[in-house]
């Protein structure tokens, strides 16, 4: 489990292994079954949280109160509730788990005791944020500006496995469009 998390953080700062472990006694152990939902709409975040195993849904209700899939969390990413991390706001949006998942989690309290002993790993939640950021921009330019086949062929081909393991209703959500419309759009794609 650590070695995911390490393998990350290596490949984004550089860190000694002691600095790693003293950086890792910040954190806990937490798993949630298919189902749980680990934030809430009105909850405020007091987390960030690495995912080493499982599938999550960012899910945002909307006026007639159903809920609409922003987006996924995969394997091997840190998310929280990027929003309300330096302002303390009350979340718009859940975070549900799609199926059994383990996480590392980091307390926001605890974030300002880790930065001051090591300050390296501020700059790495900094990039980790500006990476959401970009993640969101992205997604919503490519909802204005890209076709419906291509967003569907980029998903695909970030994350192959994409289809397999997320409802389709879910990903009907995130490519805006009705799940039978996504329905036809695969047979559509799977005869090319």
């Amino acid at each position: 489990m650590y070695e995911q998390l390490t393998r990350f953080i290596r490949s984004r700062i550089s860190v000694s292994s002691d600095e790693l472990e003293r950086a890792l006694a910040y954190s806990r152990f937490q798993t949630y079954k298919k189902g749980d939902c680990l934030l809430r709409v009105g909850e405020y975040c007091r987390f960030v949280a690495f995912l080493t195993r499982g599938l999550i849904v960012a899910t945002i209700p909307d006026e007639d109160g159903h809920e609409r899939a922003s987006g996924f969390i995969y394997e091997n990413c840190f998310f929280t509730y990027t929003e309300g991390l330096s302002v303390n706001q009350p979340s718009h949006k859940n975070l549900v788990a799609l199926e059994d998942c383990e996480t590392l989690m980091l307390d926001k309290e605890k974030l300002r005791i880790l930065f001051r002993e090591q300050p390296k790993f501020e700059s790495l939640l900094t990039q980790l944020l500006a990476d959401e950021v970009r993640s969101l921009l992205l997604h919503q330019q490519a909802t204005k500006s890209r076709s419906l086949e291509e967003r569907y062929l980029d998903l695909e081909n970030r994350f192959p496995n994409a289809f397999q393991r997320i409802p389709q209703k879910y990903l009907a959500d995130y490519l805006g469009i009705e799940a039978p419309s996504l329905s036809r759009l695969r047979k559509r794609l799977a005869g090319k």
